[in-house]
């Protein structure tokens, strides 16, 4: 009887607070997604400096699995450019709105990711394109 009531207020506690996430603080920094799903990644900071659009479409026209995602406190006018290239290149995408996802000069704004792991060694956008 004993495994029943946990069994039962395990469900409750579910309900009401919705399902544990696995690696909570990793899926905050990576706009919901795991770090080892992501191919690269562009930071507030790159994304207000510089257009990161030309290098994004010759990675998405290369991988057809992809999905961008983007934190919905990119600038409109930023976020309005890299969703044109979504459309333009039939890529699905999302955008992200959580208090817990972090808005800093170094967090994630924009992230292109798979639905597996890719275990990239570097996802930073600027230190794998430094050319750009």
């Amino acid at each position: 009887m004993q495994n029943k009531d946990l069994d039962i207020d395990a469900r409750v506690k579910n309900a009401v607070l919705g399902l544990p996430l696995l690696k909570p603080d990793e899926q905050n920094r990576c706009l919901g997604t795991f770090y080892e799903r992501i191919e690269l990644k562009i930071t507030f900071s790159e994304a207000m400096r510089y257009d990161w659009t030309t290098i994004l479409e010759k990675v998405m026209k290369k991988k057809r699995n992809y999905q961008l995602l983007f934190n919905g406190r990119l600038d409109m006018e930023i976020l309005g450019q890299y969703i044109r290239l979504a459309n333009r290149c039939a890529m699905p995408f999302a955008i992200k709105n959580s208090q817990h996802y972090r808005h800093n000069a170094e967090s994630a704004a924009i992230i292109l990711c798979a639905d597996h792991a890719l275990n990239r060694k570097e996802i930073d956008i600027m230190k794998r394109y430094p050319q750009y």
